[in-house]
Order: C-alpha cells, then sequence, then structure tokens
C-alpha cells in the first residue's frame, strides 16, 4: 500500500470501499456484486464470492494460480519507494505527519504519535522489528486513562444504541414536523432516509419551501457522494410530504415539534394540533430547557407527551435526549426510543426538569466562559485553551453556535431555576449583545465576525467594546491557563454528577455518553464521570475548594461527589 496511504489509513481509522482498497494494493482481488436472482442481491452476490474465494484457494494451492505483484505499480508509486531508503525524506515526511497529527489531537491522544514511531520502527529496521514495536506499544496504549476512557465510550454508545425498554407494540412510521426551520428539516432529513413517511408543516410557503429544499439538499449531498444511488434518493424525498395545514395529521403516529423556544407558543401548538391527532398518537417536543411537564399542561393527554431534544445540525450530531415526565406512559417512551434509534442516533432517557441533563450541565460552563471574558480573557485565547484541553470546539465558538440570544434566555431560566450555583457571568452582558443584534453566528456576529467570503473569523470588537462595559477583576492566583480550563472543566463535572444526584440522570454511562456526543466533552477523557474517577474524586473537590475561596457556591461541590470523595468511590468498578 506504500507508506502513504497506510499513515492515512493508520492514523485517521478511514475505511475504504472495495475498489479503492484494490487500487491502494490493500486486496488483490474484488468481486462485483451481482443483482437479485431466485434469491436477494445480498444473497446472491455472497455466494458468488464464496465460490470464487474457494477457487481461488484451490488454484493458489494447485499451482496454477500466481500471486499478483505486490509492489509499487506506477512511476510515482516506485519513486515514492525509492525516495524513503533517504533518512532526509523519511525525515520529511513523518515530520509532516506528525505535525498534522499534533495539529488534530494537540497531542492529547497517544496512540497516532505510538503509530507513527511503529511504522518509522518498521521502515528504518524491517518488518520483524516493526512487529515486535507494535506489540509493545499497542500494550503500552492498553493500559493508558485515554484507552479506558474511549473503550468506555465505545461500551456506551453501543448500550445506547439499544431500545432498553423494549420494543413499541406499534411502531411510530408515520411522522408529522411542525416547523420547518433548521432544526425541524433536520429531523425530518434523517427520517425519510430511514423509511419513514414525514409530513414537515411550516406557518407559510417561504418557509416550508426553505426546510424541502434543506432535506432535498441533504439526500442529493449523499447521491453526489455516492453513500446512496440516485433511485434510492428519489425514494427518500418521495417520503416527504410538505403541509401548510393540518389536514393529513390524523394519518400520524408521532408529532414531532420544533417550533420557537417560548412556553406560550409551544402550549398554542400543543392545542392546536392535538384537534387534529389520534388519540393514540404521540407528541414529542424537540425543546432545549423547558421542562416537558409545563409543555404538557397544555395537553388533553400528558402521558402522551415527551421531550426529543435533537442536536444541531440534526444529520451530524449523533446524540437525541429522551425526557420523560411522571406522567409519560412506557409506551410512549418504548416508541420514541424507537424512532431515534432508526434515525440513527445514540439515545439517552432522562428525567424532566429545567434544562434536562445536557442543557442544564452546559449552562454553568458557559457562564464561567461569560466570567472569563468580563475578566479579560480573549475570545481566541479561550478558544485555544480549551481546545487544549480536549473539546472539540473552543468555548467562544461554542457560544456564537448555540446563539448568544439562546444562550442569555438559558442563563436567565435556568439561573431562576437553579439559583446562585449557576451564576458566573453578569447576564447582562448577554442581553446587551442580543440588542446590538449580536446573536453568534446566525446574525454574523458574536464573539467573532463571520463572513461568507473568508473562512477567517477576527474578534468582533464591538462585541469586546460591550463586554468591556461589564468587565470585572479576577483573582490573579485563579487566573492561569490551567485554571482557566479546570474552571471551565470542574463545572461542567460537577452539575453532571449533581443531575445524577438529584436522578434526572439515571447511570453515569448515559451522562458521559450525553456530554461527549451532545457537548463535546472531551472524549479522550469518557465523559464527565470517567474524567472524575481518572482525576480522583477528591483531588476534584480539593480544586473546586480553591476556586470556590475565589468566587462562592458556583465551585460548591455537590454532596454525592463530597460523598464519593469521603468514601474514597469511583463511578466506574
Amino acid at each position: 500500500t506504500g507508506v502513504p496511504n497506510t499513515l492515512d489509513m493508520a492514523l485517521t481509522g478511514k475505511t475504504l470501499n472495495a475498489k479503492k482498497a484494490k487500487k491502494v494494493g490493500l486486496v488483490d482481488m474484488v468481486v462485483d456484486p451481482l443483482g437479485p436472482g431466485l434469491a436477494p442481491a445480498d444473497v446472491t452476490t455472497h455466494k458468488y464470492l464464496e465460490e470464487i474465494a474457494i477457487n481461488t484457494a484451490k488454484q493458489l494451492g494447485e499451482g496454477t494460480m500466481k500471486l499478483p505483484s505486490r509492489g509499487p505499480k506506477s512511476n510515482m508509486d516506485k519513486l515514492t519507494k525509492t525516495a524513503l531508503g533517504y533518512d532526509v525524506v523519511k525525515d520529511y515526511v513523518f515530520k509532516t505527519a506528525k505535525g498534522k497529527v499534533m495539529k488534530q489531537t494537540n497531542g492529547l491522544y497517544p496512540a497516532p504519535l505510538k503509530i507513527l514511531e511503529v511504522v518509522r520502527e518498521g521502515l528504518d529496521k524491517g518488518a520483524a522489528k516493526g512487529y515486535e514495536a507494535e506489540h509493545k506499544k499497542f500494550g503500552e496504549l492498553v493500559a493508558t486513562p485515554e484507552s479506558k476512557g474511549l473503550i468506555s465510550l465505545f461500551h456506551g454508545q453501543t448500550e445506547c444504541k439499544k431500545n432498553k425498554y423494549g420494543a413499541p407494540a406499534k411502531r411510530s412510521n408515520t411522522l408529522g414536523i411542525l416547523g420547518a426551520g433548521l432544526m425541524g428539516a433536520g429531523i425530518a432529513q434523517v427520517s425519510v432516509d430511514k423509511g419513514m413517511t414525514t409530513y414537515l408543516k411550516d406557518m407559510n410557503y417561504a418557509g416550508l419551501s426553505r426546510g424541502v429544499n434543506q432535506v432535498q439538499g441533504g439526500v442529493d449531498k449523499k447521491v453526489k457522494r455516492k453513500k446512496i444511488s440516485k433511485l434510492d434518493g428519489e425514494r427518500y424525498i418521495a417520503n416527504l410530504i410538505p403541509a401548510l395545514d393540518y389536514t393529513d395529521f390524523k394519518k400520524v403516529d408521532m408529532v414531532i415539534e420544533a417550533v420557537f423556544e417560548d412556553l406560550g407558543i409551544k402550549h398554542r401548538v400543543v392545542k392546536e394540533v392535538e384537534q387534529h391527532m389520534r388519540e393514540d398518537a404521540i407528541f414529542a417536543s424537540n425543546t432545549s430547557a423547558l421542562p416537558i411537564t409545563d409543555i404538557a399542561k397544555a395537553s388533553i393527554r400528558p402521558e402522551k407527551v415527551i421531550g426529543m431534544h435533537y442536536f444541531s445540525p440534526v444529520d451530524k450530531m449523533q446524540l437525541l435526549e429522551i425526557i420523560t415526565t411522571d406522567k409519560t406512559d412506557a409506551e410512549t417512551t418504548k416508541a420514541a426510543v424507537d424512532v431515534g434509534l432508526r434515525q440513527g442516533k445514540v439515545v439517552i432517557v432522562v428525567g424532566d426538569g429545567p434544562g434536562f441533563y445536557t442543557t442544564r450541565i452546559l449552562a454553568p460552563t458557559l457562564s464561567e466562559a461569560i466570567r472569563l471574558l468580563q475578566e479579560g480573557v480573549d475570545p481566541k485565547k479561550l478558544d485555544k485553551i480549551t481546545k487544549g484541553s480536549g473539546f472539540p470546539v473552543g468555548v467562544a465558538t461554542l457560544i456564537d453556535e448555540v446563539g448568544i440570544d439562546v444562550a442569555a434566555h438559558v442563563a436567565e431560566d435556568l439561573g431562576k431555576a437553579y439559583g446562585a450555583r449557576f451564576q458566573g457571568g453578569n447576564p447582562e452582558l448577554l442581553k446587551d449583545l442580543v440588542a446590538a443584534d449580536m446573536c453568534g453566528r446566525k446574525s454574523n456576529k458574536g464573539m467573532f465576525v463571520y463572513s461568507k467570503d473568508s473562512k477567517e473569523r477576527p474578534v468582533n470588537q464591538e462585541a469586546m467594546n460591550i463586554i468591556k462595559k461589564h468587565s470585572t477583576v479576577g483573582p490573579a492566583a485563579v487566573a492561569a491557563d490551567e485554571d482557566i480550563a479546570l474552571r471551565l472543566l470542574t463545572r461542567f463535572v460537577n452539575e453532571a454528577i449533581f443531575s445524577h444526584q438529584d436522578g434526572i440522570l439515571k447511570t453515569p454511562i448515559e451522562g458521559d455518553i450525553g456530554a461527549v456526543f451532545g457537548l463535546g466533552f472531551p472524549p479522550f477523557s469518557g465523559g464527565p464521570f470517567r474524567y472524575t474517577d481518572t482525576m480522583g474524586a477528591q483531588k476534584l473537590v480539593d480544586t473546586m475548594r480553591r476556586y470556590e475561596e475565589a468566587y462562592g457556591s458556583a465551585f460548591t461541590p455537590c454532596q454525592m461527589l463530597l460523598d464519593m470523595a469521603k468514601a474514597n468511590k469511583k463511578f466506574y468498578a
């Protein structure tokens, strides 16, 4: 396969289709798939593949077939192999590869660096030494906390792809989605390509047209990239039925609303749509923070009301957070989980309360980020520190992505619900930014300035001027880069444990999955609960106590964390 292809696959985990694998020399022969015959196409193809494999093995055994040449074929491949015989070329190739690895991982993942060492060893000293280095380095990696964290995530992800609540008596195969904005259209997109008939409703033609175009664009992109055939693309789009009224909603098994985040509007929508729904149909709300119990107060069938919190962009973000109330019946939960799993989501089920789980644990972190900005930390520096600690997106950028208007709304609602523990940055700062039409990426201005013509994102000086009006002076003893990262991380982790203490979260593994796949908590850590185990509960408490001295109750460890520290316990055995 050659060193460049080897490094590309080994460092990224990239998969290749059969034809590409043959082209790069990973396999010697490929078999073209057959169409359906007396049996389905996949059965026919597997039988054909088996026959070819047996025949090839016989010919090799009998000596009537020779293995094809596995050396470089093209002149460029031959030249590359020759060049890699010189140390100066090898040094350049591996230095470049290491630079890319460090840029993408910030050195937080040890495996890619070990891979480079192993490949270089084999190249310099031969295959036998290369294999020896491989099993030695693999043994070292298995024992790392990063390995344990990522393996834990893998097991958690596998668990959250099962319906632990059992199969529903009646599957929801026909969905009605209210609101054709980014979220509504995104939910439709991940439903139509799974064979679900989907009614996408909006109040006006312009909004509906935009939503339909988004779904069509997503399907077209898959066809263009050859992930699906053109015929399948047309079949998927046929599952999408645009609507401007509720005429066909009697046919719907489940309604998912994705309208504006306002309780009054949600109540109005519930009352409107229930007049057109069957009695056995389910109403799901895609709210990110409003308690489902409050939304269900407008319903005549509260047992059929549930929360289904998707993350934007819906077609890319894997997590679905399902929220049940004390009135939600078992059949509704089963059906909601079933729909989420068929949409390809990793599903966690949590209890009801302000912010549920994910929004609740993110809010204190964002509040702390605002405080840091008020203390004079530059947005680019804040991004660099948080990405350096393992977050895939810097926290200043995250504020812009979430939307400063949304952050202001959530800060106000959750601040009322949870009090002093959610304090940090001044909520008035967020309101001033919103009043100046600086809502983040959606308005092209937030912490940064966004332009369609450039990938550059300069710091928004207008926003900095507003932040300066709310500036504060933080204690120098807790202002180092490491402290900045830990202030954000510890508030995130403490609130995750608090959610488990309150019963919102049933298991630590669902908490870790929700934090990593929904909010980008550093994946190598395994999530906030695994992070606590690795750091040690007592050390986490001691770290928080230091910040508590400077900032008060925002950093007071929750009782469950204190108990874990006192008993020297871990969340995972």
